[in-house]
């Protein structure tokens, strides 16, 4: 079983999804794979349908689960530019991972995340930091733990 930790991130005019695929348990988590997909599309529109393609010729057909780090606060069209191409990337991620694993994709928010987990902060951070290791975003990772086994 391997589950999938998505996070949009605002990159100036160009946003990027990155994606961590994590397999195992909480307890023994393994970081099998990483990537981000880069939009180059102007628009907030065409950039969530070019990442939503992106994303979709990279999915595994293994994977079983995914869970989507969202923004803290709901983007509205008269705020900043790069929050609303945010909301729309994180929208357009989620009806691929919902199409493509036939379940409910999980959203995560920081807040309270290790609490429910049942772990303390500090040891959420120590597991976020031997997985990734430079090797994947840490919002990625954090909302693929969220899903595995404990």
């Amino acid at each position: 079983m391997s589950v999938l930790g998505v996070v949009v991130v605002p990159n100036g005019k160009h946003p990027q999804v990155h994606v961590a695929v994590l397999a195992g348990t909480l307890s023994s988590p393994v970081l099998v794979d990483a990537f981000h997909l880069r939009a180059t599309s102007t628009g907030p529109s065409e950039q969530a349908v070019e990442l939503a393609q992106l994303l979709s010729a990279k999915l595994v057909s293994e994977m079983t689960a995914a869970a989507i780090r969202i923004a803290g606060t709901s983007p509205v069209a008269r705020r900043l530019k790069a929050q609303f191409s945010r909301a729309h990337c994180e929208g357009a991620a989620l009806f691929v991972l919902r199409e493509h694993t036939g379940c409910e994709v999980g959203t995560v928010t920081p807040a309270g995340l290790a609490k429910s987990l049942g772990l303390k902060k500090d040891e959420l951070d120590e597991v976020v930091v031997n997985l990734t290791s430079g090797k994947a975003n840490t919002d990625a990772v954090l909302a693929g733990l969220t899903l595995l086994p404990i």
